[in-house]
């Protein structure tokens, strides 16, 4: 290639600039690199400030996503913070990332089942390489990923011998842009629990906690677990043991690059939150270190005496006391399950019989039980919480209650290698397509899959009246097309389901265009004929607020709600709480209310922590 006298020129001019360019790179390189390794050790606030100055002297566009994800992530950081727990470290052992899920003592062998598998046929993960899927279980939750390539969590029921059901995303609230993966159930079903890059996080993978909503029938809004469960390293796996007494925990915070840590905790129904600050205590309580490994020249300053021994025997009680009540929970949920083992074995009607009413009573039981380890475990958070306004920390020592042995110290945990499931014969329920209801002009036209209309609003376009049923060819394309046969034998079609009349209007002409010149706008309201005049009228009081259901709307959380304004919400009201997309925005919808008063007052009560972006919406009738 030969270069023109004008080509050097330029390329000698233009050579200073493209040096000077990749210096520029290479400088904003270093302080991205300086303002992660802040983020990364928990220093936020200089993270947050380094993130932004370089975010103002950027313009590609995907670096300044990037930018303003870690900002947003140092945010949720500083948030975590400010609600931390303590909890009690019994051990930590390091296996490799591969399998470190087969040595959880508590889980039935033979039930992870390596990917890929007949249920996530073609994935790699650089953690979650296996499916927990105990043989006996009859409704599977997992992770696989979507077309886009995030990682969702999915739900399968066994219908009969070898055929699951087409698995389903669980909803909204819990799919993220990211990925969700290792979901775990609880004992009891009603909690599931699993880890996410994509939702309200302080970086990497935090976890979270999904509660079971038993009015609406789903999985509520994912909560963080909090600081130090969730850290700014990848925190990727979280169960309680099913005996009540330990929790685990998986992280690769402190570990080689290619091994991750196991984590075991203390079990703690109610564990007490506070802020936390200074480095040096946020570093030593993310690092999550055994009691007896933890540096007994750590907090050596002692109270007085006399401070010391003030409530410290009630203190002592009240803790026993729990111990008991949850040691008995415990028993009794053993005993319900191997009941239910043995239930599934027996084939005579009335040992079955007999069986049913054990567990029920056992069921009953621990229902009482439960109320009073909740009393207990209220009381033990309450009397800590005094203790800490007052700079003590308390420590006890077993001691009888009501005359019963002493409770013993919370036993170590005994990892145990299981091997892997051997893989099934699974069919899966193939899909059925769902018809769309959205009006459109086809090559060939559509009826309608259900020709009742909904119990709501609704405009259609009238297409015309016959004595005869119409052909498929004589409907023009149009879909969806719905067919009714009138009392007088004829048959009416109307195409179309639209909400407003405005949107039927738009669509009117082109129905006459293709052959319908004397099509027109027709309303239903709760499936009854109403005219067009009664039927805007009512449109204009439901946009108007004079409808009979309201709901919340919260539009400045992009990237989640953060754990307090959860916390608020729940408190103010019992109302679902879910995700939406409205505009290309995320939106969070509480509701539905009945009164607007109602509403309003779930507004009131976050303006009053200073949330902006809340108001209330009218729902279409």
């Amino acid at each position: 290639m030969k270069f023109t006298n004008h080509t050097i020129a330029l390329l000698i001019f233009m050579l200073p600039v493209s040096i000077a360019f990749s210096q520029e790179v290479s400088k904003s390189a270093n302080i991205l690199e300086k303002a992660d390794s802040l983020h990364k050790r928990y220093h936020f606030e200089a993270a947050v400030s380094i993130y932004s100055s370089l975010l103002s002297s950027l313009r590609d566009s995907s670096m300044s996503m990037l930018l303003e994800e870690k900002i947003t992530q140092c945010e949720n950081g500083i948030s975590l913070l400010e609600y931390a727990t303590t909890p009690n470290v019994i051990s930590k052992k390091i296996f490799s990332a591969d399998d470190f899920y087969l040595y959880f003592s508590g889980l039935k062998n033979n039930s992870w089942m390596k990917i890929p598998n007949p249920v996530v046929p073609k994935a790699v993960h650089p953690y979650y390489s296996a499916i927990y899927f105990p043989q006996d279980t009859r409704k599977l939750y997992f992770s696989a990923p979507d077309n886009s390539g995030s990682w969702n969590i999915y739900e399968t029921e066994l219908i009969k011998d070898n055929l699951w059901s087409e698995a389903k995303l669980l909803n909204e609230s819990i799919t993220s842009s990211g990925d969700e993966i290792f979901p775990m159930l609880s004992a009891d079903g009603k909690e599931l629990y699993f880890a996410s890059n994509g939702q309200y996080s302080m970086g990497g993978y935090d976890l979270y906690v999904s509660r079971w909503d038993e009015s609406a029938g789903e999985w509520g809004m994912p909560e963080n677990l909090g600081f130090p469960f969730s850290s700014t390293g990848d925190d990727i796996f979280f169960m309680n043991s099913s005996d009540g007494i330990h929790s685990i925990l998986v992280s690769n915070r402190d570990c080689p690059s290619d091994s991750i840590g196991v984590y075991v905790i203390e079990y703690v129904s109610t564990p007490i939150k506070k802020s936390v600050s200074g480095i040096d205590k946020i570093s030593t309580l993310a690092k999550l270190t055994p009691s007896c490994a933890k540096s007994k020249d750590v907090d050596n300053k002692k109270p007085d005496r006399e401070e010391e021994d003030e409530g410290i025997s009630d203190y002592s009680g009240l803790v026993s006391k729990m111990r008991l009540l949850q040691k008995d929970l415990n028993a009794n949920l053993a005993q319900q399950q191997a009941k239910r083992d043995i239930y599934e074995k027996v084939e005579n009607e009335d040992d079955k019989e007999f069986l049913i009413e054990f567990i029920t009573d056992l069921e009953k039981e621990a229902i009482a039980i439960r109320t009073k380890l909740d009393s207990a475990s209220a009381n033990v958070q309450k009397a800590e919480m005094e203790f800490l306004a007052k700079g003590i920390i308390p420590t006890i020592e077993d001691e009888k209650v009501d005359g019963q042995d002493p409770v013993a110290i919370v036993p170590d945990y005994k990892f145990s290698r299981m091997n892997y499931a051997q893989v099934r014969n699974i069919e899966i329920e193939k899909p059925v397509p769902k018809f769309d209801y959205s009006f459109k002009i086809l090559d060939v036209a559509q009826m309608a899959e259900n020709n009742n209309l909904p119990p709501t609003l609704v405009y259609q376009i009238q297409l015309l009246v016959a004595s005869n049923k119409a052909s498929i060819r004589q409907l023009k394309g149009l879909s969806p097309v719905f067919e009714r046969k009138l009392s007088g034998g004829k048959y009416l079609y109307t195409a179309g389901l639209f909400s407003k009349h405005s949107e039927a209007l738009s669509c009117l002409n082109q129905v006459r265009k293709k052959g319908f010149p004397k099509a027109f706008v027709v309303a239903y309201n709760k499936s009854k004929p109403i005219s067009i005049k009664e039927a805007k009228t009512l449109e204009k009081k439901v946009a108007a607020g004079d409808g009979n259901t309201f709901q919340v709307l919260l539009k400045n959380f992009q990237n989640g709600i953060p754990a307090p304004i959860l916390s608020a919400i729940r408190e103010s009201c019992d109302k679902d709480i879910a995700k939406s997309l409205i505009d290309g925005q995320t939106v969070y919808i509480v509701g539905p209310f009945s009164k607007k008063s109602e509403a309003d007052y779930v507004v009131t009560s976050l303006s009053g922590l200073g949330v902006e972006g809340v108001f209330v919406e009218p729902i279409n009738l």
